[in-house]
């Protein structure tokens, strides 16, 4: 593994503490010189870091220097925090107005003890920074000034959704690959082809090739696929099967339930399962695994496809021999191919000595994808021939270029080349990532948020945190860091991956700072800064009290936290909630952590509490608060107000919105706003919130009479918007008498990508809905639009000026007669059109034979509705549903040969599911 080098490490918490302080600088009129020489002395040490850094390899008391270099410039940033949280708190003390006159002189709140607290601190960390620069002249560390500005590469490829370059080269493969599924001579019950190949050769890429195979999506009715791991139980992989059916969570905890509902949802169809990254060696454990499998399904046209690194583990989950495939390394000219596509983004390469050099470089990758990818991706930032020699020499500088036996070594030291090639400032988010276990899937809000809760994203007066944590994220991803991204139906990425070998060169660049102990496993937390527990059971490190009071980020499981010591004075990051790495079992939260001032991150989620305690209102530095799925919590939590850095909170349950959240002026994530009638809970608290981003969801609108009172949400003003849910209470119709001019009021942002308004009252749409050239308002960016449940709705306009609409949901509306009122109702953008239960629709005018991009058509229980298939319209459909619509009227042979059968038309005894068919989940 690498040598973990310090240099960037220090040289990222150097760039925290000068930026901390100029902040002071500006604010502050205490502590103004002393700060300014604090600046002077960081960045003189600054200068010999780069010198320092080439050396530290190679001799040991400079690393030393390095340590000790580092634990001064940590204490530096916690002083520097310490005036930020007094700051803070001085800011709440004022808003409350409640500050004393008078305050007794030794009371921890005594401005003056806290000035020379502080001033005293400040001098004597310029007096170590001032020795410290002394020995730097003794080991004759040289000045060499280096731009600390940000790198960008002028050939990103990752907003490419489904833009993968290790697919290249493995064309003969996924066409052997999936000859072996589909050969009808392959009569077996349970029929397993194993893919057996080193790390880093794309077995997962090759799968996922497979799976999107035209041949394999029309041979097989169901295909599934689950990355299994390290953790093979029987259990949750029956439930990440239900999860890929159905798309969505589940909670189903009985074994002989999740067999049955998976009988029902693959009804003995032939079906594909492939399980990707499998390490199990248990015969046993593939056997009952295998067992309930062919409870399942019988069909024996089903296939399971295994991917492994060993050759004993496809053995003993019955891999026939010639249903082995043993993937090899790629080509010379292949691995090419991968960097040129990484580094140029596809187009020719114009510069023959950077074509020679590459060809070398190519040679090198020892016909391994994943470093030709991750290299590729490196000189993608790197235009001038020397950097390209460079990267050249250090393949045999390292020794990458030999021969042996010891491969996984060897990738390791190449994908080390890479990360040597970061910026300092991704090179500490990155080694971050190593606090989440191998295969986590990566929520890239949480990961923003974290990194911000460590002070790795400086704001700028053009860019908020967030907007540098999404930048920093895709350019790990455009570095091929990140993997596996999912996207939301909005195009925005959700979650990405790490693979396990790049999971690898994450740990060993952090071995310094961050550690994950697992039950029976030993480290030494001594220096330890982000410290993981999840795994480690009810297990607590001996020396864990000495150590608490330096920790940074803490992350564990819900029912241990009550047994944690109170002793941590520096804490960014608890994060033990049951929604993100773990689950929650307590219904405690310990006193303590309303003390923790320096706290930024805290997740609750699944802990089974009444109310939030108070003292959490005390937090006055928290950016982050997660309390999802607190079922059980009774009270509206009080005092949110307080947090006057919160800018993220998320809950899911309607009785926990906190009152008077108004006030958090920099709020940017509200998933859930529930109109009240108290004070503080009001549709104006949601005006105050300039800054929301992202997802909204407003229930309980049936509060609100009228336009004006609808107004003062101000959502047109909230730009950052992109998904908004209105909902109102199921009521009777004489009560929807003001849904009409509320719903005029609640005019959404011009740039909204997706929309769902269920039980509004009212009989017809608002006029922001209709699309005008003489209006200056318009949805033009909407791309999903879902009606539901609007009892008394009458028509809906024609939506053939919303030119990015791809998903349209219309359901349970039983007065719906009309879409529109011409012949083009809706617009040829529409991928996805579902309407069920509308019994009185007539028309959705004459215009689904012009939808040339319509691949899914879902219509049940519309029995008025008159439509034609025309015979030469709907090229594109893939999924065509017809239920208890008497007077549709179908022309089979204008469908696309790609067309998946139809389902049923009127058919009495198919069970209907909703759910199965939810095409826009909104």
């Amino acid at each position: 593994m690498a040598e973990v080098v310090l240099g960037p490490i220090v040289d990222a918490t150097i760039s925290k503490v000068i930026s901390a302080a100029r902040e002071q600088i500006n604010l502050a009129v205490s502590w103004k010189v002393e700060l300014r020489r604090l600046c002077g002395k960081l960045d003189m040490i600054r200068a010999v870091l780069q010198d320092a850094e080439g050396k530290q390899v190679g001799d040991a008391a400079v690393k030393l220097w390095l340590k000790k270099l580092r634990d001064v410039v940590r204490e530096a940033e916690d002083v520097l925090d310490e005036v930020g949280c007094e700051g803070r708190e001085q800011e709440v003390r004022i808003q409350k107005q409640t500050k004393k006159k008078v305050c007794l002189f030794f009371t921890p709140s005594n401005p003056f003890i806290f000035r020379l607290k502080i001033a005293n601190k400040i001098k004597n960390l310029i007096a170590s920074i001032v020795e410290i620069n002394k020995e730097a002249t003794e080991f004759g560390l040289q000045s060499r000034l280096a731009s600390h500005e940000p790198r960008s590469n002028p050939q990103t490829t990752y907003s490419r959704p489904g833009y993968c370059p290790r697919v290249i080269g493995r064309e003969d493969d996924v066409s052997k690959i999936v000859d072996l599924l589909v050969d009808s001579s392959n009569k077996e019950p349970l029929s397993v082809i194993s893919i057996v190949g080193k790390g880093g050769l794309g077995k997962t890429t090759l799968v996922k090739s497979v799976q999107n195979h035209e041949n394999i999506v029309r041979h097989f009715a169901k295909i599934m696929l689950i990355c299994v791991s390290e953790d093979f139980d029987v259990k949750r992989v029956l439930k990440k099967m239900l999860e890929s059916l159905t798309k969505e969570g589940c909670s189903i905890e009985n074994q002989a339930a999740l067999v049955e509902k998976l009988q029902y949802l693959l009804k003995n169809e032939n079906h594909l399962l492939i399980l990707d990254d499998v390490w199990n060696e248990d015969k046993l454990k593939w056997e009952a695994l295998r067992g309930c499998l062919l409870e399942i399904n019988k069909n024996k046209g089903s296939r399971v496809v295994v991917t492994t690194q060993s050759e004993k583990v496809a053995s003993i989950m019955g891999t026939l021999r010639e249903h082995m495939y043993h993937l090899q390394e790629l080509e010379d000219d292949k691995c090419w191919s991968i960097i040129e596509q990484r580094a140029f983004g596809g187009s020719s390469v114009r510069d023959p000595e950077l074509e020679a050099i590459g060809k070398q470089i190519a040679k090198k990758c020892r016909g391994v994808p994943l470093v030709a990818d991750v290299i590729g991706a490196s000189l993608s930032y790197q235009r001038d021939r020397s950097e390209w020699v460079s990267v050249n020499n250090n393949f045999d500088a390292q020794g990458t270029s030999s021969s042996g036996d010891d491969t996984g070594e060897w990738i390791n030291q190449a994908l080390q080349l890479s990360f040597d090639h970061l910026p300092n400032h991704l090179k500490q988010c990155f080694a971050f990532c190593s606090i989440f276990p191998k295969d986590f899937e990566i929520e890239k809000a949480m990961l923003i948020q974290l990194w911000m809760a460590e002070g790795f994203l400086q704001p700028s007066k053009r860019s908020s945190m967030e907007d540098i944590g999404d930048k920093y994220f895709n350019d790990l991803l455009s570095y091929s860091l990140f993997l596996d991204e999912e996207r939301d139906s909005t195009g925005k990425i959700k979650s990405c991956k790490m693979h396990d070998l790049i999971h690898n060169l994450a740990t060993s660049n952090s071995k310094s700072e961050t550690l994950t102990l697992k039950a029976g496993s030993e480290g030494n937390i001594a220096q330890v800064l982000h410290l993981n527990l999840v795994d480690a059971e009810e297990m607590v490190p001996a020396n864990f009290v000495e150590v608490a009071g330096k920790l940074h980020s803490l992350f564990l499981k819900g029912d241990v936290l009550c047994k944690m010591p109170d002793s941590f004075k520096r804490l960014r990051i608890l994060s033990c909630g049951g929604d993100s790495l773990w689950g929650a079992n307590t219904n405690q939260l310990p006193t303590w952590i309303g003390k923790m001032k320096h706290l930024r991150y805290l997740d609750i989620s699944s802990f089974q509490i009444k109310e939030l305690p108070q003292n959490i209102m005390e937090l006055y530095s928290l950016q982050t608060l997660r309390f999802m799925n607190c079922h059980l919590m009774e009270k509206q939590p009080e005092g949110v107000e307080n947090l006057v850095s919160l800018r993220h909170l998320y809950f899911n349950e309607k009785k926990c919105m906190p009152l008077r959240i108004g006030r958090l002026k920099d709020l940017q994530t509200l998933q859930l706003f529930v109109v009240g009638l108290q004070e503080g809970s009001r549709i104006e608290e949601l005006g105050c919130l300039s800054q929301l981003r992202g997802e909204l969801r407003i229930c309980n609108l049936e509060h609100l009479e009228n336009s004006s009172e609808a107004k003062k949400a101000k959502l047109s003003e909230k730009i950052g918007l992109y998904e908004l849910r209105l909902e109102w209470a199921d009521r009777n119709p004489e009560e929807c008498s003001h849904d009409e001019d509320v719903l005029a009021g609640l005019k959404p942002p011009s740039y909204l990508r997706n929309l769902t308004m269920e039980y509004y009252g009212g009989e017809k749409c608002p006029s922001w809905m209709k699309p005008s050239l003489s209006q200056s308002f318009s949805l033009n960016n909407l791309g999903g639009l879902k009606i539901s449940s609007c009892k008394k709705l009458k028509s809906i306009p024609s939506m053939s000026g919303l030119s990015s609409l791809e998903q349209l949901q219309i359901g349970d509306c039983p007065e719906l007669t009309r879409i529109g009122d011409e012949e083009l109702a809706l617009p040829t953008s529409l991928r996805q059109l579902h309407i069920w239960s509308c019994p009185r629709l007539g028309t959705i005018g004459e215009s689904v034979s012009t939808l040339t991009c319509l691949e899914e058509l879902d219509l049940s229980e519309c029995k008025d509705l008159k439509l034609v298939v025309s015979e030469n319209g709907l090229p594109s459909l893939k999924k065509l549903r017809i239920y208890e619509c008497d007077s549709v009227v179908r022309e089979p042979s204008g469908l696309s040969s790609s067309t998946q059968p139809i389902i049923s038309e009127d058919s009495k005894d198919l069970p209907h599911s909703r759910v199965e068919y939810d095409i826009l989940p909104l």
